[in-house]
């Protein structure tokens, strides 16, 4: 008893699984009546009556048929009344599916369909003999089928030949099982075949019929070629292909032959007669129109002209105005411009020492100061400086006073307090950032330097790339449809383009060109000022003026290296310095200080992913999806 337990159990579970596809399908087929009549041409007109019961409501059934190697035509499928079934014809690997039935209603119980459909280049031709070898019920049914009978009327020329020969074919697909009998009337030359037994679910019937040869006609074959290729093909005024076209399944007689293909004059009407069997090659030399070669360069200058865009686009709006042509030195900024100004200006963005040099800018104007607060950050000996900005409102005489974007600047850094630690300003300050930049190219843009906000250019011509590269994926599964490769070719090269151009193409105006020239001429000053003649010409505190138009231009600390010295005291709004002083080794502290701010002003919080082990959940993680059914 203990032996046969498991083996109990594994014929339940087997049991179990097989239930739900039986009842998926919910029917089964009481008899599959196939009648074929076989006409002389070759062609066979197929009925297949198939009775079946369904166990609860379904829409109705679906039937697959191999075409593979033949022609089939549906002609109808009707119920047992003779009404039309309404169908749906589905094209499967290899083959042909009816989806018969109502999707808006139900049926139940017992059902008959009726298909009538005609094939073509069934028949097979052998030296000895012809031959139809036809699967009659098919074998992917996965429901039994309780009786199978098939009955085939022969040609009229083929009754009482003495060279008939059936035979019959049973079981899942590749068994030679031969469990049917078939039978021949001779008086109404019709060939019965009959399975002996129901055929379980993925079991057929097969019948071979063999006649003498020559009682069918061979088909003939038509091979139409052109050059080039393409061209729609005509037979007796019907399309029936294009490209290399091969009509192997036509009846002897007489035929007229058309091409046709856009841009080519159509050539002459040929007639062609066919005997059984023949095979035909038929080749045309198309002549194409002369506006053809135009329409074709025209095409092609179109397809460069719209995937080349935005390199047009680009030296038509993304290239500065003709300056001097040559750079002067000059020995003050542009007047009214700041530092963070001037260094925006140059490289069209806005980047943090721009912002680090205003902060320079403004202590040696008067408006604040800088205090060295020592080791007060981090952990013993990994501890680092910190630093504190003191608010002032003691401008120098003769100032140009705070601009708007710099009013804000000081706002935002201080708030309503006189004094403010660097380090309380980290993973807080970097929500101002957005602003004080936009500020900066709108200061940028009222002066007249630029049309319009290099920062608002440079995201229009992203956006634009990569909304039209997302459109090239669109179209591109529609080229198969209507529009042809070469449409979606145009976005994506468009797309591209698009996103490498479009950090290039904010342009100065004139006043800019000519302003970023002077500010060049600036720099170069700064760059060759001689030690000597400073210190004849100096006036009072030139190098702090300077030094910030110097950080935001990067070479302050050669700025710094033509005033060795000349100043032996830091200036009074840098508290903290330690050592001798020289401008050298104060520049290069104050590059530390300007790193550290910067790090600061722009650190922000760092994510905070969830762990699936801890408050995990359904559908949290990466990835996803789903499926569904019918």
């Amino acid at each position: 008893m203990k032996k046969l337990y498991p083996l109990f159990l594994s014929f339940l579970f087997a049991f179990l699984f097989a239930l739900p596809a039986f009842a998926q399908e919910a029917f089964e087929i009481d008899e599959f009546r196939t009648e074929i009549r076989m006409h002389e041409n070759g062609m066979l007109a197929v009925t297949e009556t198939i009775d079946v019961t369904f166990s609860e409501e379904r829409h109705g059934i679906y039937r697959d048929i191999q075409t593979e190697g033949i022609a089939v035509e549906v002609l109808s499928i009707k119920d047992e009344t003779g009404k039309n079934y309404p169908y749906q014809e589905q094209g499967i690997t290899n083959g042909l599916r009816l989806k018969i039935g109502d999707p808006n209603a139900y049926v139940n119980g017992k059902q008959r369909y009726k298909i009538a459909y005609n094939v073509r280049k069934a028949v097979r031709f052998f030296p000895d003999h012809d031959e139809l070898y036809w699967n009659a019920t098919g074998n992917e049914w996965p429901v039994p089928i309780h009786s199978a009978v098939t009955a085939v009327q022969l040609p009229p020329s083929a009754q009482g030949s003495d060279g008939l020969q059936f035979k019959c074919f049973t079981g899942r697909t590749g068994s030679a099982a031969e469990n049917c009998f078939y039978e021949y009337s001779e008086d109404g030359n019709v060939v019965l075949f009959r399975a002996n037994q129901s055929l379980p679910a993925y079991n057929g019937l097969t019948i071979v019929v063999g006649m003498p040869p020559n009682i069918f006609e061979r088909p003939a074959t038509l091979e139409v070629i052109s050059d080039p290729a393409e061209a729609d093909v005509f037979i007796n005024g019907a399309k029936q292909c294009e490209t290399h076209c091969v009509l192997d399944t036509l009846a002897a007689g007489t035929y007229q032959v058309r091409l046709d293909k856009f841009g080519y004059k159509t050539p002459d009407l040929r007639t062609i007669t066919l005997s059984p069997g023949e095979s035909v090659i038929e080749s045309f030399d198309l002549e194409k129109y002369y506006w053809l070669d135009l329409l074709t360069w025209l095409g092609v200058l179109l397809f460069f002209g719209l995937a080349f865009e935005p390199v047009i686009t680009f030296f038509r709006k993304g290239r500065d105005p003709k300056g001097r042509g040559t750079i002067m030195p000059q020995y003050e900024p542009p007047d009214g411009m700041s530092p963070a100004e001037m260094g925006t200006l140059v490289d069209e963005k806005v980047h943090m020492h721009d912002l680090t040099s205003t902060i320079v800018d403004l202590c040696v104007r008067g408006y604040m100061k800088i205090k060295v607060l020592p080791k007060s950050q981090g952990f013993w000996i990994f501890k680092s400086d910190d630093y504190e900005l003191i608010r002032l409102d003691k401008p120098k005489p003769g100032d140009r006073g705070l601009s708007d974007f710099e009013k804000i600047f000081i706002d935002k850094l201080f708030g309503d307090k006189t004094t403010v630690k660097i380090s309380a300003l980290r993973n807080k300050f970097y929500r101002e950032l957005p602003k004080l930049k936009d500020m900066l190219f709108d200061s940028l843009v009222s002066k007249g330097f630029f049309p319009k906000s290099p920062k608002k250019v440079r995201n229009k011509y992203l956006i634009k790339g990569f909304v039209v590269l997302f459109a090239g994926f669109i179209f591109q599964t529609l080229e198969g449809i209507f529009l042809g490769t070469a449409f979606s070719m145009v976005f994506f090269w468009n797309g591209i383009l698009s996103i490498i151009i479009s950090k290039h193409m904010p342009a100065k105006s004139e006043e800019g060109t000519l302003a970023r020239e002077h500010i060049l001429g600036f720099k170069d000053y700064l760059l060759t000022a001689e030690k000597d003649r400073l210190k004849f010409q100096e006036k009072e505190h030139l190098f702090y003026e300077f030094l910030p138009y110097a950080m935001t231009l990067g070479i302050a600390n050669k700025w710094s290296k033509a005033f060795e010295g000349i100043y032996d005291q830091p200036p009074n709004w840098y508290e903290g310095h330690k050592g001798v002083f020289n401008t050298t080794s104060f520049v290069q502290n104050l590059g530390v200080v300007s790193g550290f701010v910067g790090s600061a002003l722009a650190s922000r919080p760092g994510g905070s992913g969830g762990s699936g082990f801890s408050g995990g959940s359904s559908g949290g993680g990466f990835g996803g999806g789903g499926g569904g059914s019918w």
